[in-house]
Protein backbone atom coordinates (compact mmCIF):
# COMPACT_ATOMS: atom_id res chain seq x y z
CA UNK A 1 0.00 0.00 0.00
CA UNK A 2 1.03 3.36 -0.51
CA UNK A 3 2.54 5.42 1.90
CA UNK A 4 0.86 8.72 1.09
CA UNK A 5 -0.08 11.16 3.82
CA UNK A 6 -2.36 13.69 3.93
CA UNK A 7 -0.71 17.38 4.54
CA UNK A 8 -3.45 19.61 3.92
CA UNK A 9 -7.02 19.42 3.92
CA UNK A 10 -9.49 22.46 3.31
CA UNK A 11 -13.14 23.33 1.96
CA UNK A 12 -13.70 26.12 0.27
CA UNK A 13 -17.30 27.40 -0.15
CA UNK A 14 -18.57 28.22 -3.29
CA UNK A 15 -21.79 29.76 -5.02
CA UNK A 16 -22.06 28.68 -8.91
CA UNK A 17 -25.08 29.86 -10.24
CA UNK A 18 -27.21 27.33 -12.30
CA UNK A 19 -28.02 27.65 -15.81
CA UNK A 20 -31.68 28.78 -15.37
CA UNK A 21 -34.27 28.74 -12.22
CA UNK A 22 -35.26 25.16 -11.21
CA UNK A 23 -38.48 24.41 -9.63
CA UNK A 24 -39.81 21.43 -7.49
CA UNK A 25 -41.80 20.33 -4.98
CA UNK A 26 -39.29 21.92 -2.32
CA UNK A 27 -38.50 24.67 -3.70
CA UNK A 28 -36.85 26.91 -6.14
CA UNK A 29 -33.06 26.38 -7.01
CA UNK A 30 -31.01 29.67 -8.63
CA UNK A 31 -27.48 28.61 -7.10
CA UNK A 32 -25.95 25.57 -5.86
CA UNK A 33 -24.02 26.88 -2.47
CA UNK A 34 -21.39 24.35 -2.10
CA UNK A 35 -18.33 22.71 -0.45
CA UNK A 36 -15.34 22.22 -2.99
CA UNK A 37 -12.77 20.23 -0.47
CA UNK A 38 -8.98 19.93 -1.33
CA UNK A 39 -6.25 17.44 0.10
CA UNK A 40 -2.94 17.82 -0.50
CA UNK A 41 -0.84 15.03 -0.24
CA UNK A 42 3.20 14.78 0.60
CA UNK A 43 4.04 13.94 -2.90
CA UNK A 44 2.32 17.15 -4.48
CA UNK A 45 -0.79 14.94 -5.35
CA UNK A 46 -4.11 17.11 -4.79
CA UNK A 47 -7.63 15.11 -4.70
CA UNK A 48 -10.60 17.53 -5.54
CA UNK A 49 -13.83 16.62 -3.28
CA UNK A 50 -17.22 18.36 -2.80
CA UNK A 51 -19.51 18.98 -0.27
CA UNK A 52 -23.06 18.88 -2.42
CA UNK A 53 -25.87 19.34 -0.18
CA UNK A 54 -29.95 21.75 -0.90
CA UNK A 55 -32.95 21.76 0.92
CA UNK A 56 -31.59 19.77 3.99
CA UNK A 57 -29.20 22.28 4.48
CA UNK A 58 -26.14 24.20 2.59
CA UNK A 59 -23.07 22.64 1.59
CA UNK A 60 -20.88 25.98 1.65
CA UNK A 61 -21.66 26.22 5.42
CA UNK A 62 -20.68 22.68 6.40
CA UNK A 63 -16.81 23.83 5.31
CA UNK A 64 -16.50 25.05 8.89
CA UNK A 65 -16.80 22.43 10.42
CA UNK A 66 -14.51 20.13 7.66
CA UNK A 67 -12.19 22.93 8.41
CA UNK A 68 -12.21 22.68 12.12
CA UNK A 69 -13.54 19.52 13.16
CA UNK A 70 -11.95 17.13 10.49
CA UNK A 71 -8.91 18.78 8.78
CA UNK A 72 -6.59 18.13 11.87
CA UNK A 73 -7.64 14.38 12.25
CA UNK A 74 -7.21 14.20 8.55
CA UNK A 75 -3.98 15.42 8.42
CA UNK A 76 -1.26 12.54 8.34
CA UNK A 77 -3.84 9.85 7.22
CA UNK A 78 -2.99 7.80 4.29
CA UNK A 79 -5.72 8.23 2.08
CA UNK A 80 -6.19 4.48 0.64
CA UNK A 81 -7.37 4.64 4.68
CA UNK A 82 -11.07 5.29 4.07
CA UNK A 83 -12.66 2.99 6.69
CA UNK A 84 -10.25 4.64 9.20
CA UNK A 85 -11.72 7.96 8.18
CA UNK A 86 -15.16 7.11 8.62
CA UNK A 87 -14.54 6.02 12.12
CA UNK A 88 -12.29 9.35 12.73
CA UNK A 89 -15.58 11.35 11.02
CA UNK A 90 -18.22 9.79 13.41
CA UNK A 91 -15.71 10.08 16.58
CA UNK A 92 -15.32 14.42 14.93
CA UNK A 93 -18.64 15.34 13.90
CA UNK A 94 -21.87 15.76 15.34
CA UNK A 95 -23.68 12.92 13.29
CA UNK A 96 -26.34 14.37 11.95
CA UNK A 97 -27.55 14.18 8.42
CA UNK A 98 -26.24 17.48 7.04
CA UNK A 99 -22.58 16.35 8.43
CA UNK A 100 -22.94 13.23 6.22
CA UNK A 101 -22.38 15.43 3.02
CA UNK A 102 -19.36 16.75 4.96
CA UNK A 103 -17.70 13.55 5.37
CA UNK A 104 -18.76 12.24 1.76
CA UNK A 105 -16.70 15.47 0.59
CA UNK A 106 -13.89 14.46 2.13
CA UNK A 107 -14.06 10.68 1.54
CA UNK A 108 -14.47 11.74 -1.85
CA UNK A 109 -11.03 13.48 -1.87
CA UNK A 110 -9.34 11.33 -0.60
CA UNK A 111 -10.26 8.67 -2.93
CA UNK A 112 -9.08 11.01 -5.73
CA UNK A 113 -5.55 10.72 -4.12
CA UNK A 114 -5.63 6.71 -3.66
CA UNK A 115 -6.77 6.50 -7.26
CA UNK A 116 -4.06 8.74 -8.44
CA UNK A 117 -1.27 6.79 -6.05
CA UNK A 118 -2.77 3.31 -7.40
CA UNK A 119 -2.76 4.88 -11.18
CA UNK A 120 -6.31 3.42 -11.12
CA UNK A 121 -10.05 5.46 -11.68
CA UNK A 122 -11.57 5.69 -8.64
CA UNK A 123 -14.29 2.91 -9.71
CA UNK A 124 -11.64 0.45 -9.39
CA UNK A 125 -11.01 1.33 -5.47
CA UNK A 126 -14.81 0.55 -5.39
CA UNK A 127 -14.41 -3.26 -6.90
CA UNK A 128 -14.16 -2.06 -10.68
CA UNK A 129 -16.28 -1.63 -13.52
CA UNK A 130 -19.77 -3.39 -13.44
CA UNK A 131 -21.13 -1.31 -17.06
CA UNK A 132 -19.68 -0.20 -19.79
CA UNK A 133 -22.06 2.98 -19.90
CA UNK A 134 -24.95 4.91 -17.98
CA UNK A 135 -27.51 5.37 -19.40
CA UNK A 136 -28.81 8.75 -18.01
CA UNK A 137 -32.11 10.86 -17.21
CA UNK A 138 -32.55 14.53 -17.15
CA UNK A 139 -34.90 15.99 -14.82
CA UNK A 140 -37.51 19.10 -15.93
CA UNK A 141 -38.43 21.14 -13.81
CA UNK A 142 -41.91 22.01 -12.88
CA UNK A 143 -43.55 24.54 -15.32
CA UNK A 144 -46.51 24.97 -17.54
CA UNK A 145 -46.83 22.04 -20.09
CA UNK A 146 -45.48 23.97 -23.51
CA UNK A 147 -42.39 25.04 -21.43
CA UNK A 148 -42.05 21.25 -20.21
CA UNK A 149 -42.04 19.89 -23.66
CA UNK A 150 -39.83 22.53 -25.02
CA UNK A 151 -37.23 21.25 -22.79
CA UNK A 152 -38.01 17.56 -23.67
CA UNK A 153 -37.17 17.87 -27.12
CA UNK A 154 -34.23 19.99 -26.51
CA UNK A 155 -33.23 17.04 -24.59
CA UNK A 156 -34.01 14.46 -27.13
CA UNK A 157 -32.25 16.58 -29.73
CA UNK A 158 -29.39 16.31 -27.97
CA UNK A 159 -29.54 12.64 -27.49
CA UNK A 160 -31.04 11.79 -24.04
CA UNK A 161 -33.74 9.04 -23.79
CA UNK A 162 -34.83 9.47 -20.45
CA UNK A 163 -36.56 12.39 -19.07
CA UNK A 164 -37.63 12.93 -15.26
CA UNK A 165 -40.71 15.13 -14.86
CA UNK A 166 -41.20 16.77 -11.43
CA UNK A 167 -44.59 17.39 -9.65
CA UNK A 168 -45.67 19.67 -7.04
CA UNK A 169 -49.21 20.42 -5.68
CA UNK A 170 -50.86 20.33 -9.25
CA UNK A 171 -51.19 16.87 -9.77
CA UNK A 172 -53.44 17.92 -12.68
CA UNK A 173 -50.68 19.60 -14.34
CA UNK A 174 -47.93 16.80 -13.83
CA UNK A 175 -50.66 14.21 -15.33
CA UNK A 176 -50.70 16.40 -18.24
CA UNK A 177 -47.08 17.26 -18.79
CA UNK A 178 -47.11 13.30 -18.49
CA UNK A 179 -49.84 12.64 -21.04
CA UNK A 180 -48.33 14.96 -23.39
CA UNK A 181 -44.90 13.86 -23.81
CA UNK A 182 -45.86 10.71 -24.30
CA UNK A 183 -48.25 11.91 -26.91
CA UNK A 184 -45.36 13.62 -28.25
CA UNK A 185 -42.66 11.45 -28.21
CA UNK A 186 -44.30 7.94 -28.37
CA UNK A 187 -42.88 4.56 -26.21
CA UNK A 188 -39.26 5.70 -27.48
CA UNK A 189 -38.58 8.26 -24.43
CA UNK A 190 -38.58 7.34 -20.68
CA UNK A 191 -40.55 8.88 -17.86
CA UNK A 192 -39.71 8.68 -14.60
CA UNK A 193 -41.87 11.11 -12.19
CA UNK A 194 -40.28 12.28 -9.14
CA UNK A 195 -42.56 14.22 -6.71
CA UNK A 196 -40.28 14.81 -3.62
CA UNK A 197 -43.29 14.22 -1.11
CA UNK A 198 -45.85 16.44 -2.53
CA UNK A 199 -48.29 13.92 -1.32
CA UNK A 200 -48.85 13.92 2.51
CA UNK A 201 -51.82 10.85 2.60
CA UNK A 202 -51.13 7.45 1.05
CA UNK A 203 -54.44 7.60 -0.30
CA UNK A 204 -53.88 10.93 -2.56
CA UNK A 205 -50.60 9.33 -3.80
CA UNK A 206 -52.04 5.82 -4.94
CA UNK A 207 -55.22 8.63 -6.80
CA UNK A 208 -52.13 10.19 -8.31
CA UNK A 209 -50.19 7.20 -9.50
CA UNK A 210 -52.89 5.59 -10.47
CA UNK A 211 -53.24 8.23 -13.14
CA UNK A 212 -49.91 7.77 -14.50
CA UNK A 213 -50.11 4.48 -14.67
CA UNK A 214 -52.04 4.39 -18.42
CA UNK A 215 -48.48 6.46 -19.49
CA UNK A 216 -45.98 3.57 -19.13
CA UNK A 217 -44.15 5.97 -16.57
CA UNK A 218 -40.36 3.85 -15.52
CA UNK A 219 -40.86 5.25 -11.66
CA UNK A 220 -42.44 7.56 -9.40
CA UNK A 221 -40.17 8.83 -6.76
CA UNK A 222 -41.00 9.78 -3.34
CA UNK A 223 -44.88 10.56 -3.07
CA UNK A 224 -44.59 10.72 0.19
CA UNK A 225 -43.10 12.44 3.45
CA UNK A 226 -39.45 10.72 3.99
CA UNK A 227 -40.88 9.11 7.56
CA UNK A 228 -43.73 7.79 5.90
CA UNK A 229 -42.36 3.87 5.10
CA UNK A 230 -45.79 2.30 5.92
CA UNK A 231 -47.48 4.55 3.22
CA UNK A 232 -44.71 4.14 0.80
CA UNK A 233 -45.71 0.66 0.65
CA UNK A 234 -49.31 1.09 0.38
CA UNK A 235 -48.70 2.81 -2.60
CA UNK A 236 -46.45 0.76 -3.91
CA UNK A 237 -48.79 -2.62 -3.20
CA UNK A 238 -51.63 -0.68 -4.74
CA UNK A 239 -49.91 0.29 -8.11
CA UNK A 240 -48.34 -0.88 -10.68
CA UNK A 241 -45.67 2.08 -11.29
CA UNK A 242 -42.04 0.74 -9.02
CA UNK A 243 -41.79 3.28 -5.86
CA UNK A 244 -38.61 4.55 -6.06
CA UNK A 245 -37.37 6.08 -2.54
CA UNK A 246 -35.20 8.96 -2.60
CA UNK A 247 -35.75 11.23 0.42
CA UNK A 248 -36.31 8.26 2.58
CA UNK A 249 -32.86 6.91 2.52
CA UNK A 250 -29.82 8.94 3.26
CA UNK A 251 -27.30 6.36 5.06
CA UNK A 252 -27.33 2.11 4.77
CA UNK A 253 -29.46 2.01 8.25
CA UNK A 254 -32.13 4.03 6.08
CA UNK A 255 -32.36 1.32 3.39
CA UNK A 256 -32.26 -1.41 5.78
CA UNK A 257 -35.19 0.23 7.29
CA UNK A 258 -36.97 1.00 3.81
CA UNK A 259 -36.16 -2.44 2.63
CA UNK A 260 -38.20 -3.89 5.63
CA UNK A 261 -41.07 -2.26 5.43
CA UNK A 262 -40.97 -3.09 1.53
CA UNK A 263 -41.24 0.87 1.18
CA UNK A 264 -39.79 0.87 -2.51
CA UNK A 265 -39.06 -1.07 -5.72
CA UNK A 266 -36.12 0.72 -6.11
CA UNK A 267 -33.76 3.63 -3.91
CA UNK A 268 -32.21 6.53 -5.17
CA UNK A 269 -28.42 6.62 -3.43
CA UNK A 270 -26.92 9.86 -3.47
CA UNK A 271 -23.52 10.09 -2.26
CA UNK A 272 -23.37 13.10 -0.23
CA UNK A 273 -26.64 11.91 1.51
CA UNK A 274 -25.30 8.94 1.71
CA UNK A 275 -21.93 9.98 3.62
CA UNK A 276 -19.71 9.24 0.52
CA UNK A 277 -18.89 6.54 -1.79
CA UNK A 278 -17.88 3.87 0.39
CA UNK A 279 -21.49 4.20 2.29
CA UNK A 280 -23.03 4.53 -0.82
CA UNK A 281 -21.69 1.25 -2.08
CA UNK A 282 -22.93 0.03 1.01
CA UNK A 283 -26.46 0.86 0.30
CA UNK A 284 -26.08 -0.51 -3.40
CA UNK A 285 -24.91 -4.19 -1.70
CA UNK A 286 -27.92 -4.07 0.58
CA UNK A 287 -30.00 -3.61 -2.65
CA UNK A 288 -28.47 -6.23 -4.34
CA UNK A 289 -28.93 -9.05 -1.68
CA UNK A 290 -32.91 -7.73 -0.82
CA UNK A 291 -33.54 -7.92 -4.80
CA UNK A 292 -34.16 -4.26 -4.92
CA UNK A 293 -33.49 -1.99 -7.59
CA UNK A 294 -31.00 0.61 -7.77
CA UNK A 295 -30.66 4.48 -9.35
CA UNK A 296 -28.05 6.94 -8.64
CA UNK A 297 -29.33 10.65 -7.44
CA UNK A 298 -28.16 14.27 -7.97
CA UNK A 299 -28.69 17.41 -6.03
CA UNK A 300 -27.40 18.83 -9.08
CA UNK A 301 -24.11 18.10 -8.19
CA UNK A 302 -21.18 20.65 -9.73
CA UNK A 303 -17.89 18.44 -11.74
CA UNK A 304 -16.11 16.65 -8.72
CA UNK A 305 -19.45 15.67 -7.20
CA UNK A 306 -20.97 14.40 -10.58
CA UNK A 307 -17.37 12.36 -11.15
CA UNK A 308 -18.03 10.60 -8.04
CA UNK A 309 -21.50 9.95 -8.45
CA UNK A 310 -20.64 8.58 -12.27
CA UNK A 311 -17.88 6.17 -10.31
CA UNK A 312 -20.74 5.12 -8.10
CA UNK A 313 -22.81 4.36 -10.77
CA UNK A 314 -20.22 2.35 -12.83
CA UNK A 315 -19.24 0.19 -9.62
CA UNK A 316 -22.61 -1.05 -8.23
CA UNK A 317 -23.52 -4.33 -8.58
CA UNK A 318 -27.12 -3.39 -10.58
CA UNK A 319 -28.44 -0.35 -11.74
CA UNK A 320 -31.97 -0.37 -12.34
CA UNK A 321 -33.18 3.06 -13.94
CA UNK A 322 -31.93 5.61 -16.17
CA UNK A 323 -29.46 8.01 -13.30
CA UNK A 324 -29.46 11.73 -12.74
CA UNK A 325 -25.25 11.34 -13.32
CA UNK A 326 -25.07 14.73 -15.44
CA UNK A 327 -25.42 17.57 -12.49
CA UNK A 328 -22.39 19.65 -13.79
CA UNK A 329 -24.91 20.16 -16.99
CA UNK A 330 -26.89 22.06 -14.62
CA UNK A 331 -24.98 24.52 -13.83
CA UNK A 332 -23.57 27.65 -15.70
CA UNK A 333 -19.99 27.24 -14.95
CA UNK A 334 -17.74 24.95 -12.85
CA UNK A 335 -14.61 25.11 -10.44
CA UNK A 336 -13.28 22.04 -12.46
CA UNK A 337 -12.74 20.18 -15.36
CA UNK A 338 -13.99 16.86 -16.40
CA UNK A 339 -13.51 13.67 -18.41
CA UNK A 340 -16.48 12.96 -18.62
CA UNK A 341 -18.09 12.21 -21.60
CA UNK A 342 -22.24 11.26 -22.82
CA UNK A 343 -22.73 10.00 -26.02
CA UNK A 344 -26.07 9.43 -27.31
CA UNK A 345 -27.37 9.56 -23.64
CA UNK A 346 -25.19 7.43 -21.76
CA UNK A 347 -22.39 8.13 -19.53
CA UNK A 348 -18.96 6.59 -20.76
CA UNK A 349 -16.92 5.53 -17.77
CA UNK A 350 -13.86 7.71 -16.13
CA UNK A 351 -10.55 6.37 -17.30
CA UNK A 352 -7.69 8.67 -15.65
CA UNK A 353 -6.58 7.67 -12.44
CA UNK A 354 -8.25 8.80 -9.14
CA UNK A 355 -11.45 11.37 -9.88
CA UNK A 356 -10.88 12.68 -13.34
CA UNK A 357 -11.09 15.75 -12.34
CA UNK A 358 -8.46 19.07 -12.63
CA UNK A 359 -9.29 22.19 -10.42
CA UNK A 360 -9.24 25.35 -12.27
CA UNK A 361 -7.99 28.05 -9.21
CA UNK A 362 -9.10 31.07 -10.62
CA UNK A 363 -12.84 29.92 -11.24
CA UNK A 364 -12.93 28.25 -7.66
CA UNK A 365 -11.29 31.81 -6.08
CA UNK A 366 -14.18 33.88 -8.50
CA UNK A 367 -17.05 31.52 -6.88
CA UNK A 368 -15.54 31.46 -3.49
CA UNK A 369 -17.64 32.66 -0.68
CA UNK A 370 -16.18 35.49 0.96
Amino acid sequence: MSTMRVTRLEAVPVSVPLREPFTSALGTQTTSDYGIVLAEADDGSLGVGEISLIWHGDGAALCDAVNTLLAPAVVGMNPFEVTRFQAVAADVLAFGRHSLAAVAGVETALLDLAGQAAGQPVHSLLGGLARDRVPLSMSLPVAPVPQVLARAAELAGQGFRTVKVKGAGDHDLLVAAVAALRAEHGPGLGIRVDLNMACRLAKDAVTLVRRLEPYGVLSVEQPLPAADLDGMAEVRAATAVPIMADESVWSPDDAWRAIRARAADVINIYVPEAGGLTAARRIADLCAVAGVGVAVGSMPELGAGTAAAAHLAFSVPRLDQPSDVAGHLYHAGDVVTTELVIEDGFLLPPTSPGLGVRLDRDRLEACRIR
